[in-house]
C-alpha cells in the first residue's frame, strides 16, 4: 500500500507542477487541473493513512503521513483564499509543495525500508 500511495503521490505532484506552469504562464489558476492533483493528493493520502493505521509501524511512513497532512491542509487553505479568477498565491503554493517533497522523500525512504 505504501508503494501505492507513492505513486499516486508522485502523480499529484506531477499534476501540482503543471498546475502551477500553466497558472504561471496563463496568469490566471487552471482550475479542473488543480482539482485533478487535489483529489489525486487526497486518494494516495487515504492509501497511506490506510497503511499507517493497520499495518506495522514504520516511523518514516507516519512522518510521511503527518507531513502530508500538513501539506494538505496548506493545500486547502491555498483553495480558501483565493477566488477564480484571482493571480494564484505563491508562498503559500511554495510552502505546500516544499512539505510535500519532503513528505514523498519520507515516503521513499519508508517504502525503502520495507515499508
Amino acid at each position: 500500500m505504501a508503494l501505492a500511495s507513492l505513486l499516486l503521490f508522485l502523480l499529484a505532484m506531477a499534476l501540482g507542477a503543471t498546475t502551477l506552469w500553466l497558472g504561471y504562464k496563463r496568469r490566471r489558476p487552471v482550475v479542473p487541473l488543480g482539482y485533478a492533483h487535489a483529489l489525486t493528493a487526497l486518494s494516495a493520502l487515504t492509501v497511506l493513512g490506510a497503511r499507517v493505521f493497520t499495518g506495522p509501524q514504520n516511523l518514516l511512513l507516519n512522518s510521511a503521513f503527518f507531513l502530508f497532512l500538513l501539506a494538505t491542509l496548506g493545500g486547502l487553505f491555498t483553495l480558501a483564499v483565493r477566488r477564480r479568477d484571482e493571480p494564484i498565491v505563491l508562498p503559500l503554493i511554495v510552502l505546500h509543495a516544499i512539505a510535500a517533497v519532503v513528505a514523498v522523500l519520507l515516503l521513499l525512504a519508508g517504502v525503502n525500508a520495507g515499508g
